[in-house]
């Protein structure tokens, strides 16, 4: 269940793509003053986007692509390596949950249901289900998908391998 602060961040990120300068306006003055995170409303963020402790002290680049079901902690860090835009942002799949204190930084992909540690270093690309930790940042589990049926309906169940 999203908490309220998730809830209104989506919100009003929805509402400032129809094209109005006010949500927009509003949606700047929320991330910024109220939160106390850096994400413009040009970055683009998948459904189901959720935030922690407000994000706060977060940043992240306009130009990094946020995919479905992904989880934010406060003071991540995630963009290009070059101050002058000539350098790509990450790119965010999936389901993946990052971790306080976080750094992500380059052309770079994380896979989808990866795990990023807390005050993890990023500058290579993260494999699918990889959980990963450290500066910089390396593979210490590999999450293994196992799709069961229960109930008649689909459940995921994870369960892991330690990387030596």
């Amino acid at each position: 269940m999203p908490n309220r602060k998730t809830i209104m961040f989506n919100k009003l990120y929805m509402k400032s793509h129809s094209g109005s300068r006010l949500w927009k306006l509003l949606y700047s003055i929320y991330t910024q003053y109220v939160l106390g995170c850096d994400i413009k409303c040009d970055t683009i963020i998948g459904e189901g986007f959720e935030i922690f402790h407000s994000a706060h002290g977060s940043v992240v680049s306009p130009t990094t692509i946020i995919g479905r079901n992904v989880s934010l902690r406060q003071n991540t860090t995630i963009g290009a390596k070059g101050f002058n835009g000539a350098e790509k942002s990450p790119v965010i799949e999936d389901n993946v949950t990052i971790g306080p204190n976080a750094c992500i930084i380059g052309n770079i992909t994380i896979g989808h249901h990866s795990v990023i540690g807390a005050g993890a270093v990023v500058v290579k690309d993260v494999p699918p289900y990889a959980v990963v930790a450290g500066n910089p940042a390396k593979v210490i589990k590999m999450l293994n998908n196992i799709i069961g049926v229960g109930g008649g309906s689909k459940t995921l169940i994870f369960s892991y391998n330690t990387v030596a």
